[in-house]
């Protein structure tokens, strides 16, 4: 099992000087509740929101929607034209959780076929009790689901891990009755 921090596919940006646990936990709250609401996905995966959560009121997410378009940036090394972006939450625990086999995807469906897409997941909480922590955040497969080199992508709190839509991946092990809560992002881009 390889254990990786960030690499040329897969970069993670800092924002722990914008982005603080009071932020986390408003965040947490919110989707809490939105889920306790009913909105969210029934079939696969659970408890995935269905709203644009960057779209909803709260002045939260303007931090993280910015942050996001700016590791975006740094991710090209350069600005570049953006069209659509989508930003939803999903929370799952041990008895929640779904056989990850099932759960292998990629984000790629560009509305325009000059759209090139990133991704984008930032992990708002990592439950305390789980046993290995890097193995809790997100698997990577870079040559398909099928293909060698699957890696697990080391969790950092306060991070946006950015990486190409079409790249296949799935959440890492479960490991807690304790839900873990992320946000995950599409963005197209235009060169």
């Amino acid at each position: 099992m390889q254990i990786v921090d960030q690499n040329d596919l897969v970069k993670k940006f800092d924002f722990s000087s914008v982005i603080t646990q009071k932020d986390n936990d408003t965040a947490v709250g919110i989707i809490t509740d939105i889920i306790a609401s009913g909105n969210y996905f029934t079939n696969s995966p659970k408890y995935q929101t269905k709203e644009n959560i960057f779209s909803r009121p709260e002045p939260i997410w303007l931090k993280y929607r910015m942050s996001f378009l700016f590791s975006v940036f740094m991710y090209l090394g350069r600005e570049a034209r953006v069209g659509n972006m989508m930003a939803w939450s999903f929370m799952t625990n041990l008895e929640s959780a779904e056989d990850r086999e099932k759960l292998w995807h990629d984000h790629w469906h560009p509305t325009k076929p000059d759209a090139k897409m990133l991704s984008g997941i930032f992990y708002l909480r990592i439950p305390d009790d789980v046993k290995d922590r890097n193995t809790c955040g997100t698997e990577i497969a870079p040559n398909g689901v099928n293909g060698d080199g699957k890696y697990f992508v080391t969790p950092t709190d306060f991070n946006w891990i950015v990486y190409p839509s079409q790249v296949y991946h799935r959440p890492g092990i479960v490991q807690s009755n304790q839900y873990r809560y992320i946000l995950a992002v599409d963005i197209e881009y235009y060169l």
